[in-house]
């Protein structure tokens, strides 16, 4: 569902942009989820998956449905101290772009 809402978006996409983007969840059993990103496009979305990320967000589930239901942008989430990020956070930090086309 999340690749097919960014890769047919009509939003122009960043050809630069190869990542693995993990969501990592600190509650419950949310477990985690890679997005993977190639030549910016969504290329998989695997849950617990093994690959090295670029960048992990540790957030809870609550946050994070606020973040894809755009009540709160990964940044304003990360200032306001509901996520915390390891890796490349300025990558990180540039989600707003992939939520752009949630």
């Amino acid at each position: 569902m999340l690749k097919d809402r960014v890769n047919l978006a009509d939003e122009p996409k960043i050809s630069s942009l190869t990542a693995v983007i993990r969501f990592e969840m600190t509650d419950g059993d949310g477990g985690t989820w890679d997005v993977v990103v190639e030549k910016g496009l969504v290329k998989d979305v695997v849950r617990n998956s093994k690959e090295t990320p670029t960048s992990t967000l540790k957030l809870s589930s609550a946050v994070f449905l606020d973040i894809i239901k755009r009540k709160v942008t990964p940044q304003n989430a990360f200032f306001q101290r509901k996520v915390d990020i390891d890796g490349d956070m300025f990558l990180a930090l540039k989600m707003n772009i992939l939520v752009t086309f949630m």
